[in-house]
């Protein structure tokens, strides 16, 4: 019985350190730069969030980005709500307090949600205005965004999740570490520094062992369900990593 308690206390302390290999990172740094759109204001110091993925491990692993970027700039939930697609005319949240969930999500199109800090992020809500003005402001900075925004792949298929394919087409939307190394993200947050506010950026700390792929249609429900395909166990040298990892919050008040 005694070695038994002993070996499921080995078991114990091994998924222990392994859910800890891997830690993400949040800081926010500070950029003098020139202008390069009509909504910068007076100052040309622009806040950045630092995303750094760090491999603590003895192991090179893959796994899902947490959050994706186009041209380092976040993409948003929209509220569904018809707004003006006015850069220019957005709200004033002065005063006010915002969580913003990085996503995390195992779907294709991985965007940010801002809400205001008395929300539950885990229970179900409507998606605040606020999100639209930050769409609206991001959308105006590049064409490039918006045209990205605009492409018709919106879900991974099943033929996209080998590792061939993975590596050819799809490297961006994953990290690959080998053993003590670390990857950075950057993403400009010129849109929330324009709205005013408090905003706490936080990631829910948990990677996916699969993704979302294209729904299916069910007669016996008569709606689309969503379908899971199972990310490679092995992508090149890379073992998937899932599970939890080491995250932190990071607080800015404009």
């Amino acid at each position: 019985m005694k070695n038994l308690f002993l070996l499921i206390a080995i078991l114990f302390g091994s998924m222990h350190l392994f859910s800890q290999c891997i830690s993400v990172e949040l800081s926010i740094h500070w950029k003098r730069e020139s202008p390069t759109f009509s909504l910068t204001e007076n100052d040309f110091c622009v806040p950045y969030l630092h995303i750094i993925y760090r491999n603590n491990s003895d192991d090179a692993l893959y796994f899902l980005k947490v959050s994706q970027s186009v041209n380092n700039f976040p993409e948003f939930v929209r509220s569904g709500t018809l707004v003006a697609n006015n850069p220019t005319q957005h709200g004033n949240y002065s005063n006010m307090q915002f969580l913003v969930n990085l996503g995390a999500s195992p779907y294709y199109l991985n965007a940010w949600e801002v809400i205001p800090d008395t929300l539950d992020p885990n229970e179900e809500h409507e998606i605040p205005i606020i999100n639209d003005d930050l769409a609206n402001i991001y959308e105006s900075l590049s064409n490039n965004y918006l045209d990205s925004l605009s492409e018709i792949k919106t879900h991974y298929t099943a033929s996209d999740i080998i590792p061939e394919v993975i590596l050819d087409k799809f490297k961006d939307k994953f990290v690959f570490l080998r053993p003590g190394e670390t990857c950075l993200d950057t993403y400009n947050l010129i849109g929330f520094k324009l709205l005013k506010g408090g905003f706490t950026f936080y990631i829910c700390p948990y990677l996916p062992t699969y993704v979302y792929t294209t729904p299916i249609w069910d007669n016996n429900q008569s709606k689309y369900t969503e379908t899971k395909t199972m990310l490679p166990k092995l992508v090149g040298e890379y073992k998937l990593y899932s599970g939890n990892f080491y995250s932190n919050k990071i607080s800015i008040t404009f």
